[in-house]
């Protein structure tokens, strides 16, 4: 459980709603590369596959689907949580993308895709497209602090995925996760105006967590409507899979439709019941806000003066490497992590030692400089026999 202070967390929450704004053209142009034809067609796949409940041909096919997705646009850290149910196997699907600052902290996007009695357009066919979406869009980009897509199973019986993961991973692995940011059941209702949505923030016991939440939950409102042509409304969150999160004192935000669809859990839950428009307005202000929350810059742009002046060499290596520093700036630690964000090597006393990497196994790393005025350089490192 994550140990969360009062006078910690005041301080946060200034900075974290100042910053957010200010609109960002950096992620404005990642906003306007939302592909809605890939986001209907992903949305259109999942109902495809008919109700999604355990037990199912059409969770296990949705579950296959949505890791061949993820292993078609390059993701390698796929892990799946086994839970059963019922006495059916069930599978969350976890998918993490390193970061460059803070490998080893964590920001959650996640979604249900089973469902009830139907084929779950709203709910949830609509975040498990976006969560997609957002994988697809920061496949590529430099985040600060890791994410982990997650597709959880088993929400509709009672949040089962999500309490399993939660205990028989997170909690015993005690994993560092700066904040769960769930999507459920954002698209609206055909027929009506749609135009509002929902940032619900944690109310709920233990408290201590209440005070962070609610920033994060303000911030995501100032983001959605700065990014998206939405208005927001704040609710407090309840009865979806950041639930098991918010009981062991982890920090929650997440989104959910205002006009609330009649059909969930029933066969008229089907994408001509929502509303696309309002459909598209939420996967703007939820890809903004997974690239404000995660740290996503354009690190190239940042740091491309100081690259030029630092050198990590040989690489590829099979055993050491080296680093070459003409910068005027003094490097004053360095880091290597591996992809799934441990730390594999830290502290270098004197530059012109090789660090030995033989130890390691082959793959890619990550090794984070950290120059005398606190700003940071990320290479990336390929470790061969």
């Amino acid at each position: 459980m994550r140990k969360i202070y009062l006078l910690s967390l005041l301080l946060i929450s200034i900075v974290i709603v100042s910053n957010a704004q200010e609109h960002n053209s950096y992620y404005q142009s990642i906003v306007d590369n939302i592909d809605f034809e890939i986001l209907n067609q992903n949305l259109e796949t999942h109902v495809g596959f008919g109700s999604k409940q355990p037990g199912t041909d059409a969770l296990v096919n949705s579950f296959n689907w949505l890791k061949n997705s993820y292993e078609n646009w390059g993701y390698t850290d796929i892990a799946i949580d086994t839970f059963a149910y019922n006495g059916h196997e069930c599978y969350n699907l976890i998918v993490t993308k390193t970061g460059v600052k803070y490998p080893d902290e964590y920001l959650i996007v996640d979604g249900h895709y089973d469902t009830r009695n139907g084929p779950g357009a709203n709910d949830n066919g609509t975040g498990t497209a976006i969560v997609l979406e957002c994988a697809r869009l920061l496949k590529e980009l430099d985040t600060d602090y890791s994410i982990r897509f997650i597709h959880f199973s088993a929400e509709e019986v009672g949040l089962i995925g999500s309490r399993h993961y939660v205990d028989q991973v997170v909690v015993p692995e005690d994993h560092n996760i700066k904040l769960v940011f769930n999507i459920d059941a954002v698209g609206g209702v055909n027929g009506m105006v749609n135009d509002i949505i929902v940032c619900e923030q944690d109310e709920s016991y233990p408290h201590e967590n209440d005070l962070a939440s609610s920033q994060y939950t303000d911030t995501l409102a100032v983001l959605m409507e700065m990014y998206s042509e939405l208005n927001t409304e704040i609710n407090y969150a309840y009865a979806t899979d950041y639930v098991p999160f918010m009981e062991e004192g982890y920090i929650i935000t997440g989104l959910y439709e205002y006009n609330e669809t009649p059909y969930a859990h029933s066969p008229n839950d089907v994408i001509e019941n929502m509303d696309l428009d309002y459909f598209h307005e939420v996967a703007k202000g939820s890809i903004a806000a997974s690239l404000y929350f995660s740290g996503a810059h354009n690190y190239t742009m940042l740091n491309e003066l100081t690259n030029l002046h630092i050198r990590v060499f040989p690489n590829p290596t099979s055993q050491f490497v080296q680093i070459s520093n003409t910068n005027d700036l003094e490097i004053s630690e360095v880091r290597i992590y591996n992809q799934n964000g441990s730390l594999v090597y830290a502290d270098l006393k004197n530059l012109n030692d090789k660090i030995d990497l033989q130890y390691l196994s082959d793959g890619l790393y990550l090794m984070m400089l950290t120059l005398e005025n606190n700003e940071r350089i990320v290479r990336k490192i390929n470790k061969l026999n």
